[in-house]
């Protein structure tokens, strides 16, 4: 099985697989082909979903793909695709590798509809509040000790970020490249069980819950 994806759509996979693959060797993506695109779920840290979706080349449009939904490693993945190449024209068929087993993350995805919309603001409005939770962070754990540096992650990354969405999810988006582009805008949006940031680079989804336990230093 394979899909046909145009070189700006390769190398912005690339990225994308290859910061999931830094951050965790195993990771892995959900892939969907719907309407001519393709959206990849990748699990992340802080028990965060991430989404970002490309269209397929007009070559590979109205396939058979409609429907198509895998479960990959995203490191083979990334792998696959290699290097995009500088030929901005270029439209490549990309194999998909094959189907694995996947985190339970992967298994129950977000509603694609009932999104009730939130709050928008800029990327540079928020990538500040980003900033200073992380370095709050890298400063209080070493003074907290053991015992406290649970408590310390917690209040921190499943704190209060920016339009319900928790630091955490804000958090993601930076590290992913979504909060890039001050310019950009941002949105939220809530579900029954489920909270999103929408940016136009991709989106990260986290479940309404009670405490996680999230005791791990930030990826840098």
């Amino acid at each position: 099985m394979a899909v046909v994806l145009a070189h700006p759509e390769l190398t912005y996979l690339a990225a994308y697989l290859g910061r999931l693959r830094n951050w965790d060797e195993r990771s892995a993506v959900r892939m969907q082909v719907r309407g001519g695109v393709v959206g990849l779920y990748g699990s992340l840290p802080m028990e965060a979903l991430a989404l970002v979706v490309v269209p397929l080349a007009q070559s590979a449009a109205g396939t058979d793909l409609d429907g198509f939904d895998r479960t990959v490693s995203a490191g083979r993945l990334r792998d696959v695709i290699g290097n995009p190449g500088d030929d901005a024209t270029a439209v490549r068929e990309l194999r998909i590798p094959d189907e694995i087993a996947g985190p339970a993350s992967l298994a129950d995805l977000p509603p694609r509809s009932g999104w009730y919309p939130g709050e928008s603001a800029l990327a540079r409005d928020v990538v500040p509040r980003v900033e200073e939770a992380v370095a709050a962070f890298r400063s209080q754990v070493p003074a907290a000790g053991a015992l406290n540096a649970e408590l310390v992650a917690w209040s921190t990354w499943d704190g209060e970020g920016w339009g319900g969405v928790p630091m955490r999810a804000l958090h993601a988006a930076q590290l992913l490249g979504f909060l890039a582009h001050a310019a950009a805008q941002v949105r939220t949006a809530t579900a029954l069980g489920w909270t999103r940031l929408v940016t136009p680079a991709g989106q990260v989804f986290v479940r309404d819950g009670g405490p996680r336990d999230l005791l791990r230093t930030p990826p840098r």
